[in-house]
C-alpha cells in the first residue's frame, strides 16, 4: 500500500436515493477511493472520497461543496531512526542505521530482529495501523505450519514478521511492482534465502487455490468492504483475519460486513483515530490460545 504521508478525505451528505449517482459521478477518482456510510434513521448517507493530494480535494470542494480534512496515511510513517520497535518480546524492528550492529544478523541468527529502512515511504512499522497488527501477530500462538496471506504488503513488513514468527508458507500481494521489489530486497536483507511468494495482484482479481490460517489486511475501507467475501472464503476453518488501516468511524461498517460473511469479531484495538480488528472463522477457539492446526 504505497501512499503519501498524508491522506485527504473529502466528504458530504447526499441523499440515499442518489448515492449510486454520486458514485458514478465520482468514478473518475479511481477504484477504492469512495465510501458510503449509512446514517441510522436518516434519509442521507455520508459520501467520502480518499484522495492522495490536496489539489484533488480543493477541486471537489469547488465543484460539490462538502468538507475536507487530512489524516496520516495508514501506510506512511515518519522516519524515527535509532529507536527500535519492540513487539511483545517476540519481534524487534530496526532501522537501517542499526544494521551491522550486534542486534542485526542477516544470517537469521538473531531471531527477533527485522531491518526495515526508516526512510521508506510506507510500511516501517511505526504507524499505528502497522504497529497494532504487529503486536496482535506477536500475541497469536504458534505460527509454524500456518499458511499466511498478506494483502497490500507494501514494504513486506507483515509478511516478514510472519516469517520471523515461524511461518514458512507465506503469500504477499501488492498491486505496486515497485513495492514488491522493495519487499524482496527487505527479505534479502533479513533472511539468508528467499521463501515468501511476492505476487503482483489485486485483491479483487487474484485467485487462490488454498485457504489460509492467518490473513493480514492493512488496507483502506473500500478494498476491505469490496473484498470481504473473498477474504472470508479464503480463511481456513479456525483461521484468524487481522484487519487494519481503518479510521474509528469506519470500523462499525467493516465489522458488520465481515459478520455478514460469517466471521466473528474477537478483538478491537484503537490507537488514536485508527482501529485494528481481529476476526475468527467459525469454530475458532480464540479464548484458549491453542495453536492452530
Amino acid at each position: 500500500m504505497n501512499e503519501p504521508a498524508l491522506l485527504w478525505i473529502w466528504s458530504r451528505l447526499v441523499s440515499a436515493k442518489m448515492a449510486d449517482c454520486w458514485v458514478e459521478r465520482l468514478h473518475f477518482l479511481g477504484e477504492g477511493r469512495l465510501a458510503l456510510h449509512r446514517l441510522a434513521g436518516r434519509p442521507t448517507v455520508r459520501l467520502e472520497a480518499y484522495l492522495p493530494d490536496l489539489s484533488a480535494g480543493h477541486d471537489l470542494l469547488a465543484r460539490y461543496g462538502g468538507k475536507l480534512r487530512k489524516v496520516p496515511s495508514a501506510g506512511s510513517v515518519p522516519a524515527l531512526p535509532g529507536k527500535p520497535i519492540r513487539i511483545g518480546g517476540k519481534l524487534r524492528i530496526l532501522t537501517e542505521t542499526e544494521a551491522g550492529t550486534p542486534a542485526h544478523d542477516p544470517s537469521g541468527n538473531h531471531p527477533l530482529s527485522l531491518v526495515i529502512p526508516a526512510g521508506m515511504a510506507f510500511g516501517t512499522g511505526r504507524h499505528a495501523t502497522t504497529g497494532m497488527l504487529l503486536r496482535e501477530m506477536a500475541a497469536l500462538p504458534d505460527w509454524r505450519g500456518s499458511r499466511v496471506l498478506d494483502i497490500g504488503t507494501g514494504s513486506g513488513i507483515l509478511a516478514l514478521a510472519a516469517r520471523r514468527l515461524g511461518a514458512t508458507r507465506i503469500w504477499a500481494l501488492d498491486t505496486d511492482p515497485s513495492a514488491l521489489e522493495v519487499a524482496r530486497q527487505n527479505e534479502g536483507a533479513n533472511f539468508a534465502a528467499a521463501a515468501i511468494r511476492w505476487i503482483e495482484a489485486d485483491l479483487a482479481r487474484w485467485r487462490s487455490r488454498v485457504r489460509f490460517e492467518r490473513i493480514l489486511a492493512n488496507l483502506f475501507l473500500m478494498p476491505l468492504l469490496q473484498g470481504a467475501a473473498r477474504l472470508a472464503a479464503w480463511l481456513a476453518p479456525q483461521g484468524v483475519l487481522l484487519v487494519s488501516g481503518l479510521l474509528r468511524e469506519q470500523a462499525p461498517e467493516v465489522e458488520a460486513r465481515f459478520r455478514a460473511e460469517g466471521l466473528s469479531l474477537h478483538r478491537r484495538k484503537r490507537r488514536g483515530n485508527w482501529i485494528m480488528l481481529r476476526f475468527g472463522a467459525p469454530g475458532h477457539c480464540h479464548s484458549t490460545g491453542a495453536p492452530l492446526p
